[in-house]
């Protein structure tokens, strides 16, 4: 089996950070969409940040502002 690379190992490490976090940090959600590459980290950063607006009266509006950028690139 192929070792993760930097990149995967380094995208896997802030979105741990952002799934622990209630109000997710800009800064890791901007380096996040910087650096992720395959299909498969996209669709899991999406869920991080479906996850983050679920179920709430008032999502954040800029968590939604990264959804719908990330759903129109998809």
């Amino acid at each position: 089996m192929a070792s993760k690379s930097l990149r995967e190992i380094y995208v896997e490490l802030l979105l741990d950070r952002v799934r622990e976090e209630n109000f997710p940090n800009p800064d890791h959600l901007d380096r996040i969409e910087a650096t992720v590459r395959s299909p498969e980290q996209i669709v899991a950063y999406m869920e991080v940040l479906l996850s983050k607006v679920e179920g709430l009266r008032y999502p954040s509006g800029a968590i939604l502002d990264r959804i719908q950028r990330l759903a129109e690139v998809s």
